[in-house]
C-alpha cells in the first residue's frame, strides 16, 4: 500500500524515500560478492551511461515483486531485515501472554492482533462505532474543532497538523507548529494538473470515497453526493496549500505567532476546545507554517456545510484505518493506493503488512529487540570511524574552497565540529510504559498507538529540545541529517551490505557508506540546510557574496537536472530535488577524497575482477542506486518526491566529477563528462 507522503517542514533531509513495505517474491537472490560482474551491462561503455554500465545485469535480471512499486538495493536489504524482524515478531507474539517483560507483550500482543485475521475479520468496521458515531453527531459548527482535534489525536490525517516542533530561529527550545496538511491525494498538483492521466485519477479517487463509504454503511447515492464534497472540500484545502517548490525556503515555513493572534485571526477553528481536546495548554507562541492556509481552513470551518465536514472527518478516518479493517476496507484502499497511484499488482503478505504497522507504532521496542540480536557494539564502531574520516575530509575541502570568505568558512568550521554523529540506535530508549495494548482487537490497539505517539509529540511543547530523540526505529533502511538538531543518523538497519560490507575492500566501503555519510553532512550545506547555524537556528550566517556565490553553483545544478528525461517527456524537477543533488554530488567529492587519504604512505591496490581501487568506489556508489520502477510510480516520485530519480543520482554528479572520468578514462565528448564551462563543484 502506499505510504501517504505529507508535505512537511524539513525537520530531516533523507538519503532515500523509505520504501513502504518490502516483499520477496519475485526477488532476485541476495548478492554474495561485495560486487558482482554479472550485476553489469558491458554492451554499454562506462563513460557513456555508468548507472547502466554499473547495474544493467541487475536491471534486466531482477523483476519487480507483484506486491511492489519498486526494487531497488534498498529493498533488498530491508527485505533481509523483514526476515530477521519476522522472527522477533513470532516470538514476541508466542511469549505475548506469559512473559514477565512489560514492552515484549505491547509488541507480542500488537502483532498477533495484526495477524489474527479471522478476528479483524469478525470485527469489521465496530472499532470505528464510538469515533463514527461522534462525527454522525456534529449537527453544528461549535462541534467540529472538537472533532478534528480528536481524528488528529488518534493519528488521522485531517484539516492540518498540530505537532511539535525545534523553533526554527531559537532551537533549544521545541514549540507547537501548525502545518498544511489534510489532503487524501499524494499532493496537491494532484487536485489541479489539466492533462488527461491527471484527470482519470481524480475520477477515480472521488468513485474510491464513495466506495469506502458505502463500506461504512451509506447507500450509493449518500455515498456518491458525499464523495463528492469531500473532493470540494479537499480541493479548497490544495488551492491555499503552498507548493513542494515554495516548501523549501525555510524562511516561508516560519511565521511566529503569538497565540491570541491565532485566535483573534482565526477564530472559527475554536482553538480553546481544539486545544482542550488534544490536552495542550494554549501556547504562548507557536509557528504557523502557512498562515494562507490556517486562513483557509477557518474559512470553510465558517463557511462550508456542515454535512460536508462530516462527509470530510469520516472519510479521512476510513482511509486512515482502512489497513486495519476487514478484507473489503483492505482491498478497496489497495485498488486505489497500490494499483491505480502506483501500478502493483497485488497485496503484500500479511505479516509484512503487520510488520509495518508495529515498527511505525512500536518502532523502539522492535529495535531494541533488533540491536541485541544484529547490531554489534563493533559494529557502531567501525561506523563511527568512517563517520569521523568523512567529516575530517569535508573539512579540508572546506579549507580549500575559494568561492567562500574566511569569516563565512570559520562558521561552517564551527557547524561541522557541532554536527551530532547518531549511529545504530538511541543511546535513550522510548519508555512505552503508558501505552495499552490489548489481545485485540486490531484497529483499537492501532488507534490507542496513534493516541500514544501523538500525545507523546505533543508533551514536548514548552519544553528544551531533546537532541537524543530519534525519528527512525533502528532496523529503518535510510540516513538523515535534521538541520534544527544540527544532526546526522545512520540507523542500523542501513549498516550493512551493500551500503556497508565487511568483506568489501575500502574502496567499495567508502563509495558506498561512506558517500552516503558524506551525503548527509552535506545536507548541512545544502540550500536548505545551509540556512541553519551551528545551534541548529535558522539564522544569516553567510556573507552575501558567498551566499551569492553557492546560489549561482547550486542553479547550475537545478538546470543539469531538468534536463534529465525520467519517463516519457517528463523531466525531473531541479528545484525540488536540488538539495539531494547537492548532497549526492558533496557526498561523493568528500568520500572519494577520504578514501584517497586513507590510501597515503600505502602501496595502490591491486584490481579486483578488472577494476582498480578508484573505479571500486565508483562502482559502490552506483550499486547503491540500482532499481526498477512501475510507470506509475516513476509519475508519482515526480510529483511528491524531493530525491531525483536513481540514475540521475548516480550519472548525474558523477558527470561533474574529473576524478570520474581520470578513473575510467573518459573524454571531453562522452555523456558522462560534462564540459568544465558547466561544470558544478559546491563543496
Amino acid at each position: 500500500m502506499l505510504r501517504k507522503i505529507l508535505l512537511l517542514p524539513i525537520v530531516a533531509a533523507t538519503l532515500v524515500l523509505a520504501p513502504s513495505s518490502i516483499a520477496a517474491q519475485g526477488a532476485a537472490p541476495a548478492q554474495t560478492r561485495p560486487l558482482d560482474p554479472t550485476n553489469r551491462d558491458t554492451t554499454c561503455a562506462a563513460c557513456e551511461d555508468f548507472y547502466r554500465w554499473a547495474n544493467g545485469g541487475w536491471i534486466k535480471r531482477t523483476p519487480i515483486p507483484g506486491d511492489q512499486p519498486w526494487w531497488s538495493a534498498f529493498h533488498e536489504l530491508q527485505d533481509r531485515n523483514y526476515t530477521d524482524l519476522h522472527g522477533l515478531l513470532d516470538e514476541a507474539a508466542a511469549q505475548a501472554r506469559t512473559t514477565k517483560d512489560a514492552d515484549t507483550r505491547r509488541l507480542g500482543l500488537f502483532y498477533a492482533s495484526c495477524m489474527d485475521s479471522a478476528a479483524v475479520e469478525a470485527a469489521g468496521i465496530r472499532p470505528l462505532a464510538e469515533e463514527l458515531g461522534r462525527i454522525d453527531a456534529i449537527t453544528d459548527r461549535a462541534r467540529l474543532p472538537r472533532a478534528l482535534a480528536r481524528l488528529q489525536q488518534h493519528g488521522v490525517d485531517a484539516g492540518f497538523l498540530f505537532r511539535s516542533n525545534p523553533d526554527a530561529k531559537h532551537s533549544r527550545r521545541t514549540i507547537a507548529e501548525l502545518y498544511q496538511a489534510g489532503l487524501g491525494l499524494p499532493e496537491r498538483e494532484y487536485y489541479f494538473k489539466p492533462d488527461s492521466g491527471s484527470a482519470a485519477i481524480r475520477r477515480e479517487y472521488v468513485a474510491h470515497v464513495g466506495r469506502m463509504l458505502q463500506l461504512a454503511g451509506a447507500d450509493s447515492s449518500t455515498a456518491a453526493s458525499a464523495a463528492s464534497a469531500v473532493m470540494q472540500l479537499e480541493t479548497a484545502l490544495a488551492n491555499a496549500s503552498m507548493t513542494i517548490e515554495q516548501q523549501r525556503d525555510p524562511e516561508a515555513v516560519y511565521h511566529l505567532t503569538r497565540g491570541e493572534d491565532l485566535q483573534r485571526e482565526a477564530p472559527a477553528l475554536g482553538w480553546s476546545d481544539y486545544l482542550k481536546e488534544r490536552r495542550v495548554a494554549a501556547p504562548a507562541e507557536l509557528n504557523v507554517a502557512q498562515p494562507g492556509f490556517v486562513r483557509a481552513v477557518d474559512s470553510l470551518m465558517a463557511h462550508a456545510p456542515v454535512e460536508q465536514w462530516r462527509a470530510y472527518l469520516r472519510w479521512r478516518l476510513l482511509d486512515a484505518m482502512a489497513p486495519a479493517l476487514s478484507t473489503a476496507f483492505v482491498n478497496e484502499s489497495f485498488r486505489f493506493n497500490g494499483v491505480v497511484l502506483q501500478g502493483v499488482k497485488e497485496q503484500r503478505p500479511r505479516w509484512k503488512r503487520c510488520l509495518t504497522m508495529t515498527d511505525n507504532s512500536l518502532g523502539e521496542i522492535l529495535g531494541q529487540a533488533y540491536v541485541r540480536k544484529f547490531f554489534t557494539p563493533e559494529a557502531k564502531t567501525r561506523a563511527l570511524e568512517m563517520v569521523h574520516n568523512v567529516q575530517a575530509e569535508f573539512r579540508v575541502r572546506l579549507a580549500r574552497l575559494t568561492w567562500m570568505s574566511e569569516a563565512t568558512k570559520a562558521k561552517a568550521y564551527r557547524k561541522l565540529d557541532a554536527m551530532v554523529n547518531r549511529i545504530g540506535y538511541p543511546d535513550k530508549w522510548r519508555d512505552y510504559s503508558t501505552l495499552k495494548v490489548a489481545a485485540g482487537p486490531y484497529a483499537t490497539n492501532l488507534l490507542q498507538a496513534n493516541a500514544f505517539n501523538a500525545a507523546d509529540d505533543l508533551a514536548r511543547i514548552g519544553k528544551p529540545t531533546d537532541r537524543t530523540r530519534w525519528g527512525y526505529s533502528p532496523p529503518t533502511v535510510n540516513a538523515s541529517y535534521n538541520p534544527s538538531l544540527n544532526v546526522i543518523t545512520f540507523p542500523a538497519g542501513i549498516l550493512q551490505p551493500p551500503f556497508y560490507d565487511p568483506r568489501a575492500d575500502d574502496a567499495v566501503n567508502y563509495g558506498g557508506m561512506g558517500a552516503v555519510i558524506g551525503h548527509e553532512i552535506t545536507h548541512g550545506f545544502d540550500d536548505q540546510g545551509r540556512q541553519f547555524d551551528a545551534d541548529g537556528n535558522l539564522s544569516g550566517w553567510w556573507d552575501s557574496t558567498d551566499a551569492k556565490a553557492f546560489t549561482e553553483r547550486a542553479d547550475r545544478l537545478v538546470k543539469q537536472a531538468g534536463e534529465f528525461v525520467v519517463i516519457d517527456t517528463l523531466r525531473a524537477n531541479g528545484k525540488n530535488t536540488l538539495g539531494e543533488n547537492i548532497a549526492d554530488l558533496g557526498g561523493l567529492l568528500i568520500a572519494y577524497g577520504a578514501y584517497e587519504r586513507s590510501l597515503e604512505g600505502k602501496p595502490r591496490p591491486a584490481p579486483i575482477d578488472g577494476l582498480t581501487g578508484e573505479q571500486r568506489f565508483f562502482m559502490g556508489w552506483a550499486q547503491v542506486w540500482r532499481s526498477n520502477v512501475r510507470p506509475e510510480f516513476a509519475r508519482l516520485l515526480l510529483a511528491v518526491d524531493v530525491h531525483g530519480p536513481n540514475a540521475f543520482r548516480v550519472n548525474g554528479p558523477l558527470a561533474n566529477m574529473p576524478e570520474f572520468a581520470r578513473a575510467f578514462g573518459c573524454h571531453q565528448g562522452d555523456p558522462m563528462v560534462r564540459p568544465h564551462s558547466v561544470r558544478v563543484n559546491i563543496w
